[in-house]
């Protein structure tokens, strides 16, 4: 058990669990006493506690599928979703290709969608069930040179409260956390790129510091859990305080 939370018994399912974010959601979710299976395109193995590593794309409907069917054939449930792939290609929307819209929206969006329409089923049988989706601060603020993606993260974010309303009927709560500027393999290039790069982002944020996989991790924990258990159709912003604005015009 961890930060008072108990999932013994709990199976989770973590789209995109290997690095970064996911691999922090991952360890504390088996911290916590759940069973974890998660999918990667490839095979890698997270430290501590093994959770069950299946190999797909999970842009690809006949992977996801096939995950959400063999998680379900080894543990007959599918009790907590969390959907934390990304990816990014940072260009203007002006040079965006029709290849870099369907790389971010199939990954980012339609991803999502697939792995909710899998596991819908197993958890509307058991009348119960944790859905939590990784969107981002860009989901509500623009950021530049990101405009495919972060229109992929506001479609997270609108299709978490979209199911929210039609799943809450059969128990099922459906929430997203939206992290800000974290340090993570995917951002490191970004960030490393630019010497004044990191202090620049630092200093727009109000707790002065950028974010680390678990703090987003410690947010999915709760809205897994039982102490979330009348809190659905709502994203929470895991960013330092940077959405609150402002930046010292």
């Amino acid at each position: 058990m961890t930060d008072g939370v108990d999932l013994t018994g709990r199976v989770a399912l973590v789209m995109g669990g290997t690095r970064g974010i996911g691999e922090a959601i991952v360890r504390r979710l088996l911290d916590a006493g759940a069973d974890v299976v998660t999918v990667a395109r490839t095979t890698e193995e997270t430290p501590g506690r093994r959770p069950v590593v299946l190999k797909g794309d999970v842009g690809v409907k006949a992977d996801v599928d096939r995950v959400v069917a063999t998680t379900l054939d080894r543990f007959g449930t599918v009790d907590i979703l969390v959907n934390c792939a990304g990816v990014i290609r940072r260009k203007p929307v002006s040079e965006t290709t029709e290849a870099d819209w369907d790389y971010m929206v199939d990954v980012n969006l339609k991803g999502v969608l697939l792995a909710c329409q899998a596991v819908g089923p197993a958890m509307r049988r058991t009348g119960r069930g944790r859905i939590v989706n990784i969107t981002s601060i860009g989901a509500d603020l623009a950021l530049m040179n990101r405009g495919v993606y972060c229109a992929t993260k506001a479609g997270v974010g609108q299709l978490t409260r979209c199911l929210a309303l039609e799943w809450g009927p059969h128990g099922i709560t459906v929430n997203a956390v939206g992290p800000g500027i974290t340090e993570t393999p995917l951002t490191r290039g970004y960030l490393e790129a630019d010497p004044g790069r990191r202090q620049t982002m630092i200093d727009k944020i109000p707790l002065r510091r950028l974010g680390r996989p678990d703090d987003m991790a410690g947010a999915v924990l709760f809205l897994a859990s039982d102490l979330a258990a009348y809190i659905t159709g709502q994203t929470l912003y895991v960013d330092g305080g940077w959405g609150v604005g402002d930046y010292d015009w």
